[in-house]
């Protein structure tokens, strides 16, 4: 099946891996995963992720540093949802080639959902974003309670490239929410999500993000913007 989708997809993919199929560009590396359900093995779907290889392994255990890019159901559906998307197409049995709405599917949105991020300076404003960002049909996967830890992902990323205008809208960004509550704990603002994480990203990276961590305090200094 893997194969299969390549053809329709006209990209030639760095590798393939039982389901996964990873296109390089630069430091961008995206990957389209062919996954069956877990309730129901004869369902399956398919999803693209785009992750920055320099802080992948370090990463690893946050997920990396990168974005999901979603796609319409066969419905059509075009909302976007806070939660995983459910397996779509019935399993071709046998050797039997992919239905006609599967291969609609990946020639329609495969690509765009490929080249979705532009370069590592749009993968740190995706990771900024408010909420989903659509594009030639297809859109990021940016729910709002993971804002915090994507913020700080993105000045980690900043910070990793030596992003400067980047790392300058994060900050902006901080600004202007740090004071807000956020849940699960009454008390618990937007900069105090953001100190936790950042504790957790430095300890995994060794990239120093301690004065995001100093954001726990109860006078905070907020990042300087140049």
């Amino acid at each position: 099946m893997a194969e299969e989708f390549a053809e329709l997809l006209g990209m030639a993919p760095a590798s393939i891996d039982g389901g996964r199929l990873t296109f390089v560009r630069g430091s961008l590396h995206t990957t389209l995963f062919i996954w069956k359900d877990r309730r129901d093995r004869s369902a399956f779907g398919w999803m693209v992720s785009t992750e920055h290889a320099s802080l992948r392994d370090r990463m690893d255990g946050f997920g990396g540093v990168g974005i999901r890019i979603d796609h319409p159901s066969p419905s059509g559906d075009t909302s976007p949802s806070n939660i995983p998307p459910a397996a779509c197409y019935p399993w071709p049995a046998g050797s039997a080639p992919l239905t006609s709405e599967v291969s609609a599917s990946v020639t329609r949105y495969g690509p765009a959902s490929l080249c979705f991020v532009r370069d590592s300076h749009d993968l740190g404003l995706l990771l900024l974003a408010d909420d989903h960002v659509h594009r030639d049909g297809v859109w990021s996967f940016t729910p709002g309670n993971s804002e915090p830890a994507r913020l700080a992902t993105a000045i980690l990323l900043a910070r990793q490239c030596a992003d400067e205008t980047l790392e300058r809208a994060a900050a902006a960004t901080l600004r202007h929410r740090g004071e807000e509550p956020v849940a699960p704990h009454p008390g618990y603002l937007f900069r105090h999500a953001v100190a936790d994480w950042s504790r957790q990203y430095a300890k995994a990276t060794g990239i120093d993000l301690s004065d995001l961590a100093a954001l726990k305090r109860k006078r905070p200094q907020y990042p300087e913007i140049p």
